[in-house]
């Protein structure tokens, strides 16, 4: 009875450990980070014209986001801020406001203004 019990007892933790780091993984959104996109920043983005209608990745935390669907938000890094759409790719994130995230897409211009057009976000 005792060496059941304590065979329950280490399958229990077991499964327990296991939940628990899988909750701590990185939650993606879209299609994820592409690994072969190079990552830049916000201001590598803003002053290297070669980058327009490339895909790269950025990483930085959510300064605003889409009050109603989350299908955009504003990323800010230590250089700048960009604004991201995912509506183009359609998927949305939930609010997250402050999160920390990494993003990959492709460098746009939308009325003169550098944007991103994302294909999938990772939560960090």
């Amino acid at each position: 009875m005792k060496t059941k019990l304590r065979a329950t007892f280490l399958f229990l933790s077991a499964i327990t450990l296991s939940l628990s780091l899988y909750a701590c993984g990185e939650k993606s959104y879209g299609s994820g980070l592409d690994p072969k996109a190079e990552t830049k920043t916000v201001s590598e983005i803003f002053t290297q014209a070669d980058l327009q209608g490339r895909k790269v990745t950025i990483e930085g935390r959510i300064h605003a986001q889409c009050p109603t669907n989350g299908c955009w938000f504003v990323l800010q890094d230590g250089t700048g801020q960009i604004y991201v759409d995912l509506s183009r790719n359609g998927f949305e994130l939930p609010p997250m406001q402050g999160r920390a995230i990494a993003a990959t897409g492709v460098v746009s211009t939308f009325r003169g203004t550098k944007m991103m057009v994302a294909e999938g976000v990772v939560l960090k």
